[in-house]
């Protein structure tokens, strides 16, 4: 009898000729030449929280905590012990990690999560833009100016196959610009497979330019600031202390919500309105509580400033879907019984009504 086959493993790839090795002399020379030209503005934040993303479908999400952990952002989220910290559990808002480590997440989705943690989003198809326009954003994210201070970094969407590596697409943040070499700095998250290393501007934006067959779009860049100070921001990361998280055992309730917002948007040129979203959470009203066989609630956060914060937007998510929806027969909004439970954690976790957290999830159709 045949002994089954064993699957074939890797241990990293060799970076093709298209790209040079951070660690390599070339790469270090040019680091030298960047660090020379002021091309390192975003290197240093990036690269203390510099990761290795912890499955082969996370490099959006790895990216982005990155990002989130670079530019300072408090999660208002327990990590572990006492600390908050962003991670890649945290990002289960826009679309169901159990589906994201199959499939992966779209450039759509990605600006999606990025919004959902309060960050400000500059995204740019590459078909929508040209090589000048890229350069300027590599500028902006990468030279040092008068003021050094980090405003935005900059993160990439792209194919792989153009820079001749194996697999497809990819995301990842540039961490600096040589000048010299007109180069940027890719800090790769699959760091089992490749190593940093440099890529020619213009190689970098061609791979920008194929089609996504998911999206039939093209890839493109995201600049993406975090600004706390900003009301709009403010209001963002108050927003995203009650997004709620999917129940992963449950992920295909998620995916049949998807296959309805594509149907809708199809009949209805992109637009689907908060009663018809209810109504599908609700199956026309019958079924208050299956919201939550697909998510739940955050737990009630730490502090007493962001638990008034949390309060401040659930008043507003209430005046809003009473102000523009209208409730199916016999449904009352916001009815004490229909509150979300959890014997797990008690009173841990915010109180949500089916409303509010079905309110929350159309909000991410309007980003």
């Amino acid at each position: 009898m045949n002994s089954p086959k064993k699957p074939r493993t890797f241990y990293q790839r060799i970076l093709p000729s298209t790209c040079v090795a951070f660690n390599s002399i070339e790469g270090k020379r040019q680091f030298e030449s960047a660090l020379h030209h002021k091309g390192l503005r975003s290197f240093f934040a990036l690269m203390e929280q510099f990761t290795t993303q912890s499955e082969p479908a996370f490099c959006g999400i790895s990216t982005l905590v990155m990002v989130l952990n670079s530019l300072a952002v408090d999660p208002r989220r327990v990590w572990k012990g006492p600390w908050r910290w962003y991670s890649e559990e945290m990002l289960n808002c826009c679309m169901d990690l159990e589906e994201v480590k199959e499939v992966g997440i779209t450039f759509d989705i990605f600006a999606c999560l990025a919004r959902c943690q309060g960050l400000q989003v500059e995204k740019h198809f590459a078909q929508d833009h040209t090589l000048q326009a890229f350069r300027i954003a590599i500028n902006r994210a990468c030279v040092e100016t008068e003021s050094s201070n980090l405003n935005c970094l900059l993160v990439v969407s792209y194919s792989r196959k153009t820079v001749k590596q194996t697999g497809d697409g990819h995301f990842s943040p540039i961490a600096a610009f040589d000048e010299a070499s007109d180069q940027v700095l890719i800090l790769d998250t699959a760091r089992f497979k490749y190593g940093a290393h440099w890529v020619p501007v213009t190689l970098i934006f061609e791979a920008m330019l194929p089609i996504d067959k998911d999206t039939q779009k093209s890839r493109g860049y995201v600049l993406l600031s975090f600004e706390q100070e900003s009301n709009k921001d403010a209001l963002r990361s108050m927003i995203s202390l009650l997004v709620v998280f999917s129940v992963r055992e449950q992920h295909f309730v998620r995916r049949r919500h998807k296959q309805f917002l594509e149907a809708r948007q199809k009949e209805s040129n992109g637009d689907v309105a908060y009663d018809e979203v209810l109504r599908f959470w609700t199956e026309g009203g019958e079924k208050r509580n299956l919201i939550w066989q697909s998510l739940k609630p955050q737990v009630i956060p730490v502090e007493e400033e962001d638990r008034q914060a949390v309060d401040a937007v659930r008043s507003l998510i209430k005046c809003l879907v009473r102000k523009i929806a209208t409730p199916p027969p016999g449904f009352e909004f916001f009815s004490e019984h229909y509150k979300s439970k959890c014997q797990e954690n008690g009173n841990r976790v915010i109180p949500l009504f089916p409303e509010e957290a079905i309110f929350i999830l159309y909000l991410t159709l309007l980003s």
